[in-house]
């Protein structure tokens, strides 16, 4: 967070990590996207299908499902995606990778089941050093958008994890005591997603038989995550891989040049 390479940036935005994931693991893990603009009006929201999922692409947090735009108000929702277009999320948690993001409003397909959104897999990567294996712990989000949200928290092989994480209830879901059939491939497609960084999170769905990448996170609740027994602050600190390894290179060639602490500004240091 204090010294972000340039491409947290790209991860970060909704937008353009949709071609990180495209050119890394195929565009058949994206979620079907309508529409991206800088500025939204009514008429923007008539030309959209029923239902969709309005978000921001530089911000957490600011998302809206729309099950039935025909029971909405039109110039309400308009307001809301221009306000959020307006707000400098970087200031909000000093994740500064966020401020060189080109603000914009991604409209995607509504993931949902019965009216609800699926269940929502978080993929934790910790990429150690080389020769090492990566450590990985999961987060099974239930009830996004809804009253009560849960987390149950699981190792790779799907075995609960030795730690839990302060102020969040888990579920007494049944089906989650066995892992889902698709575990392997949802593994698979964080960790090469994930391979060039020292962490990254990683967050999949499922819906209608397909796994669906939402989004990447480089600094999840911007470092605030507080875990139970608390010495696993340590130990999940201990398994990121610093230094970071080399960048990938993007389509024109060239590599991301990761900034060194001494190129920040005086405003930046302690």
């Amino acid at each position: 967070m204090r010294y972000p390479a340039p491409v947290f940036s790209l991860l970060a935005d909704k937008v353009r990590a949709r071609e990180y994931i495209e050119r890394t693991i195929g565009a058949e893990y994206l979620v079907p996207c309508y529409l991206v603009c800088e500025r939204v009006t009514t008429q923007t929201l008539e030309g959209l299908p029923d239902s969709f999922v309005m978000k921001a692409n530089h911000s957490s947090r600011q998302t809206r499902i729309v099950t039935d735009k025909s029971h909405e108000d039109l110039e309400v929702l308009a307001r809301i995606a221009n306000d959020w277009l307006r707000k400098d999320f970087s200031r909000q948690a000093r994740e500064k990778h966020y401020s060189d993001i080109q603000p914009k409003i991604i409209f995607e397909k509504a993931l949902l089941c019965n009216g609800k959104p699926p269940d929502d897999y978080k993929f934790n990567i910790f990429n150690g050093g080389p020769g090492s294996r990566p450590y990985v712990f999961i987060q099974v989000m239930q009830g996004r958008f809804e009253k009560k949200l849960t987390q149950n928290l699981f190792l790779e092989d799907w075995s609960i994890a030795p730690f839990s994480r302060t102020r969040k209830d888990p579920s007494d879901d049944p089906r989650l005591s066995a892992s889902p059939a698709e575990l392997p491939q949802m593994l698979d497609i964080a960790k090469r997603l994930s391979a060039p960084f020292g962490y990254l999170r990683v967050d999949c769905y499922r819906h209608d038989g397909k796994i669906y990448v939402g989004e990447l996170t480089i600094t999840p609740a911007a470092g605030a995550y507080r875990f139970l027994p608390p010495e696993w602050d340590l130990i999940l600190g201990s398994k990121f891989g610093w230094p970071e390894k080399p960048p990938p290179a993007w389509p024109s060639g060239k590599f991301f040049i990761y900034r060194k602490p001494e190129a920040q500004k005086a405003e930046d240091q302690p």
